[in-house]
């Protein structure tokens, strides 16, 4: 760490101590992209950096190299448990003020600690996100994720009236956030199956601090078929279900959170404002041929509700309307083209 200097004089600044970042590379048999991985953590610019990789019980190749790189890193191996597992594993070996998760497929990109740090030393502050590019195989595509702008600044109203996922925001690997946050929430449950560790993240973070948005790319999201999110992304009634049952997940440990902070959740609110979660329940109402659906009048209300532009909200009713009057095949074919499973 970098000694602090005392000025000479009222005109020589002093020079604050950079906090210590502490990255953590989640891996589960992705060993033929964890160099890449690693590597572009160990090429950040930034100092002090302590980085951890937690290996959850790999069966490929992945501790052979994660051994190769010893003294460089903390390496932890662990039997199988999932990615809350592993993610409890790597905070509580960690002790920067600044904590970054990556995923073992993914890479950071040149300069992306150095930015997260110093948006999280702004008062109030407690995660700092930006974009990252997507890399279809082996060429760098000019989209990014997430491709409509990202939400920021004071978000708590946000999630407290509408809940989980009320807020456009980055994946995992494009997070920096504040330990002073993640004390009061780690350990996660690790009995949430099938939640990602980023979404109990996302969802509390706005009710301890402020979010800044960089707008920048700082890391590389890496599509393939082995992707955690690749085999939830198609609309179909299995898929659909999934994601009710991780929003009614979300919704109870968000509500669990901002309780204890003296908070009075709106959760009633919660499934009525929310146009997404209604077109699942009215699609897999459909699929099953059950009656339990939400009424017409109900869905539309969830589009006008929205925050935005008065052509946001009637698109969004456009949609609706869509998906409730075309044949079956044709309405599950709208809702893959607008609701993406893998963020909810």
């Amino acid at each position: 760490m970098e000694p602090i200097i005392q000025a000479d004089s009222e005109t020589t600044p002093c020079r604050i101590p950079k906090q210590l970042v502490s990255v953590v590379v989640i891996n589960y048999n992705y060993g033929r992209y964890l160099r890449e991985c690693i590597e572009s953590v160990l090429a950040q610019d930034y100092k002090p950096l302590e980085v951890i990789v937690v290996d959850d019980g790999s069966t490929d190749d992945s501790r052979a190299i994660i051994k190769s790189y010893s003294p460089r890193l903390t390496p932890a191996f662990k039997p199988n448990g999932g990615v809350i597992s592993a993610t409890n594993r790597g905070f509580q070996m960690s002790h920067g003020s600044v904590v970054i998760f990556v995923d073992a497929d993914d890479y950071l990109l040149p300069g992306a600690i150095a930015a997260h740090a110093q948006a999280l030393q702004e008062p109030g502050v407690v995660r700092s996100q930006a974009y990252m590019t997507v890399l279809h195989g082996t060429e760098l595509s000019k989209s990014r994720i997430p491709g409509q702008c990202a939400a920021e600044g004071d978000l708590k109203d946000v999630v407290l009236q509408r809940g989980p996922g009320s807020y456009v925001c980055s994946p995992t690997s494009g997070n920096a956030w504040a330990r002073s946050f993640l004390d009061c929430i780690f350990p996660l449950p690790e009995n949430l199956k099938g939640v990602a560790q980023d979404c109990l993240l996302m969802d509390t973070a706005p009710l301890f601090g402020k979010t800044v948005t960089l707008d920048r790319r700082v890391a590389v999201y890496r599509e393939h078929s082995a992707n955690a999110s690749a085999g939830i992304a198609e609309v179909n009634l299995e898929n659909i279900q999934e994601t009710l049952v991780r929003y009614e997940k979300r919704s109870a440990r968000l509500t669990e959170i901002a309780t204890e902070l003296g908070h009075s959740p709106l959760l009633p609110d919660w499934k009525v404002l929310n146009w997404r979660i209604l077109t699942l329940k009215y699609l897999r109402s459909r699929l099953a041929r059950t009656p339990e659906a939400p009424g017409i009048a109900e869905h539309l209300r969830s589009a006008f509700k929205l925050s935005g532009t008065a052509i946001k909200k009637s698109m969004v009713a456009g949609i609706i309307l869509s998906i409730r009057i075309a044949p079956t095949r044709m309405a599950v074919g709208i809702a893959n083209r607008v609701i993406h499973l893998r963020t909810m």
